[in-house]
């Protein structure tokens, strides 16, 4: 069976990548000992141009990656399916010609956006923290001290976060470009399989899901702590700190079924022919 896990690496490599670019802010910030002055050098060097492109191609690198990784394992699907069959030719096809191109390039954007808006929400934060401090009568110098060593610490938080769910977020995206663009309408939602999955989860995992039908896992989960705030829809690997991916469905053949199957906001188990009674 194809392994459409990613390697941990690529989370490792784009967290460290903005990890080193961050890291130059936090020197530019030592021993200014005016607080208001730490929070504009930070909304300016999130306006340098270097930094744009320093960020754009972090995001570059990252989606390469993981679209080189995942390539890999069509190349398994389509060997599984065998030399000669439809699905093969299909999946080899579509990797000679890079049909997920205007994907790609989404994806990239979509990422670098997200790490250029990260210093002015980091900025904003600081700045209630400077107010906060403020009214309890402390001295400029003091904020000063600790705003800096709370900017490193939120950074570090923040890029381990970015880190997980964009990488996440880039294979379901281009996971699912390639699938569409098949004409492969299903996904098998994996999860990381261990103690942190969150409940909602790990109650959909190894369910058939349908591209266009995204599932809300928390509406459908039993009730559990981390099952609160508003349901949204959302395919594998789509949320916040999700470590979930999908598998896509390359034949029905590789199923075992019965399977649990999502249909319009419910889970139910499938015998292989009622699946295939679904249709496209």
């Amino acid at each position: 069976m194809a392994d459409w896990h990613l390697p941990n690496r690529i989370e490792r490599q784009y967290a460290r990548a903005m990890s080193d670019l961050f890291g130059q802010l936090n020197a530019r910030l030592k021993g200014i000992d005016d607080p208001h002055e730490i929070v504009r050098r930070i909304k300016r060097f999130a306006e340098y141009p270097q930094f744009q492109r320093h960020v754009e191609s972090i995001a570059r690198v990252m989606t390469t990656q993981v679209n080189n990784s995942i390539s890999s394992t069509w190349r398994a699907s389509a060997r599984r399916a065998g030399r000669g069959n439809e699905i093969y030719l299909g999946i080899m096809r579509d990797l000679r010609t890079a049909e997920i191109g205007d994907s790609f390039f989404n994806t990239v954007y979509a990422n670098a956006e997200h790490i250029k808006t990260f210093p002015f929400d980091i900025a904003q934060e600081l700045n209630d923290f400077i107010q906060a401090e403020t009214i309890k009568g402390r001295r400029a110098s003091s904020i000063a001290e600790e705003l800096i060593a709370k900017h490193e610490r939120i950074s570090e938080s923040r890029i381990r976060l970015i880190a997980r769910t964009e990488v996440s977020k880039t294979q379901t995206a281009l996971t699912r470009a390639r699938a569409e663009n098949l004409g492969l309408d299903w996904y098998v939602w994996r999860t990381s399989e261990d103690s942190r999955v969150r409940s909602a989860h790990a109650h959909m995992a190894n369910v058939l899901v349908r591209w266009r039908d995204a599932p809300m896992p928390e509406a459908m989960a039993p009730a559990a702590p981390d099952n609160s705030g508003i349901p949204r829809r959302y395919h594998a690997g789509e949320i916040f700190n999700c470590r979930c991916y999908p598998e896509p469905v390359v034949s029905v053949d590789f199923l075992t079924f019965p399977m649990r199957v999502h249909q319009s906001g419910s889970i139910r188990k499938m015998t292989k022919a009622n699946f295939e009674s679904l249709g496209s």
